[in-house]
């Protein structure tokens, strides 16, 4: 055996194997994600950190190339700690990163027994036509994209997936729409190949939980969502 096999076999391989597969799986785990992210916060002012460097105060804008980046947006507020971070996909290219912020945990949070939440919106405009509960072709590529976040970087975490509308229309028609959209991403997500059903949960919300006032056209647009809600 030459000196060089003896090196390799003794401790030297071991030591490369193990590099080896380190760098195999950070390579692995970096999804293509090139989006423009506009970065939010509620209520008032907070520091953005991007790549752990401060890039200023809200609002900022960032594009990014993977999901990676995305998770390295964070922020920062005097006043309260981050109990949510939402990530609002409002197409294939573009999504808002609105860090909400307080001192106790929000109202849907409290509901699904959660401290903090990461919630993946999706809006009405995106997923569904009006009033209706079949998943749009465009929105096809932006849930692929959701069933690979899921898998690669929170395999071992469940998930709720919840349908809400806004007020208009009655409550009995509203809860059954809203469930009715959450069990169409449902299973989307957990069809051959995707998420395993036993991490995701749908829920029916209706009209509770709005994010805006209903008094609006615009405000009624933002309620009439689903959302991939991850508990912290």
């Amino acid at each position: 055996m030459t000196r060089s096999a003896r090196i390799l076999r003794g401790g030297a391989l071991p030591l490369l194997l193990a590099v080896g597969a380190m760098l195999a799986s950070g390579c692995a785990k970096r999804l293509e994600l090139k989006m423009t992210i506009d970065v939010l916060s509620e209520p008032g002012k907070a520091d953005v950190e991007y790549r752990n460097k401060p890039v200023g105060a809200v609002p900022q804008r960032i594009n990014i190339e993977t999901f990676d980046d995305l998770e390295s947006i964070k922020a920062t507020a005097a006043d309260g700690q981050v109990v949510e971070k939402r990530i609002r996909i409002l197409s294939p290219e573009t999504a808002q990163v609105i860090f909400r912020f307080g001192k106790e945990p929000s109202a849907l949070a409290k509901k699904l027994g959660a401290a903090s939440l990461l919630v993946f919106e999706y809006s009405e405009k995106v997923s569904f036509d009006s009033g209706k509960a079949d998943l749009k072709p465009e929105a096809l590529p932006i849930l692929n994209k959701q069933k690979e976040i899921l898998n690669t970087y929170f395999p071992n975490s469940k998930a709720f997936v919840c349908g809400y509308t806004d007020s208009t229309g009655g409550d009995d028609l509203n809860m059954k729409l809203s469930l009715d959209r959450a069990t169409a991403v449902f299973n989307y997500l957990s069809a051959a190949g995707g998420v395993a059903k036993s991490r995701l949960e749908p829920r029916g919300f209706g009209k509770d939980f709005p994010l805006d006032t209903n008094a609006t056209p615009v405000g009624r647009a933002l309620n009439r969502r689903t959302e991939v809600v991850l508990p912290d």
